[in-house]
């Protein structure tokens, strides 16, 4: 059989069209047939509570391991499986903290994670990561006593931080670093105490100097709204409302003994009034470098229209 035949039957082939009752019978066997070389993909089995009879008891014993896991996890120690889940805990009270509380508990976890770094060996890995972290939390400490507003509330911080950090050095000398590591770590902790320490020093100062502060804003707006001559004023009613409202606030806030609020408020006052300040000195504001005539006019009769 030459090309040109074989060419020709194939064209002829073409033309043949299969009996449709084979057709169907084909597919349908098709289909039905298995292919060996096919393999099985393994099933994974998940877990299986089959063993428990009353299925509401299921939630209960998950319930209970998670307590049971969290529980062990808090006295873990670097290089345990669960000591992730404590880290994860102390960084999340850390940031769920407030203003006032985030220092104390910043320090509180940093002393916490010398302590159990303290208690282990061979876990050089594990120690050096810990200890980068602890170096980080102490490191932010004086920053964060810096952002409480309320003054004696920072120094009482910073009295807390001072005592509970006296002994981290010690602790310190406990762990398993090398001689550079254990010199950073206490060269940090130093740091952190000296920075706390100003910070005391400096708080007391302020609170110290306040009243007599106080004294000086007083008489610079008083003087200011004495000496204004009301008829050529551009202040609004409704600034001069907002103005009494935060002098009433000011003057319940020198009751209180909340010096630093009370001169937060006289301030919204020059501010909303656009009264220039004078830039008065604390330490020329005691009473006896004041002048007789530097009375304290009331400055409600001064806001009165």
């Amino acid at each position: 059989m030459n090309e040109k035949n074989l060419i020709q039957q194939l064209k002829e082939f073409k033309t043949i069209k299969p009996n449709n009752d084979w057709v169907n019978w084909l597919k349908a066997n098709l289909l039905e047939i298995k292919p060996n070389n096919i393999l099985e993909r393994p099933r994974v089995k998940l877990v299986s509570f089959s063993f428990i009879k009353n299925r509401s008891f299921i939630p209960v014993l998950l319930g209970l391991f998670m307590i049971g896991s969290f529980s062990l996890a808090q006295v873990s120690l670097p290089g345990n499986i669960l000591y992730p889940i404590k880290t994860l805990t102390q960084n999340t009270r850390i940031y769920l903290s407030s203003d006032q509380t985030k220092p104390m508990v910043r320090l509180e976890i940093a002393k916490a994670r010398m302590e159990d770094l303290s208690k282990i060996q061979n876990h050089e890995k594990e120690i050096k990561e810990i200890v980068k972290t602890i170096n980080k939390d102490l490191e932010l400490v004086p920053q964060e006593i810096k952002k409480i507003n309320k003054k004696q509330v920072a120094l009482d911080v910073s009295k807390n931080i001072q005592e509970k950090s006296k002994d981290l050095k010690t602790i310190t000398e406990k762990i398993a670093l090398t001689e550079e590591d254990k010199d950073e770590l206490n060269k940090t902790v130093e740091n952190t105490q000296n920075q706390v320490l100003a910070l005391i020093i400096q708080t007391t100062d302020e609170i110290n100097k306040c009243p007599s502060f106080l004294t000086n804003h007083l008489i610079e707006l008083s003087g200011y709204l004495a000496d204004t001559d009301k008829e050529n004023l551009l202040w609004t009613a409704d600034e001069m409302l907002q103005a009494k409202t935060l002098l009433i606030s000011a003057e319940k806030s020198i009751k209180d003994g909340d010096c630093f609020l009370a001169i937060e408020k006289i301030e919204s006052i020059k501010q909303l009034l656009s009264i220039p300040s004078l830039d008065v000195q604390v330490e020329t504001s005691t009473s006896e470098n004041l002048d007789e005539n530097s009375t304290i006019i009331p400055l409600e009769e001064l806001m009165e229209e």
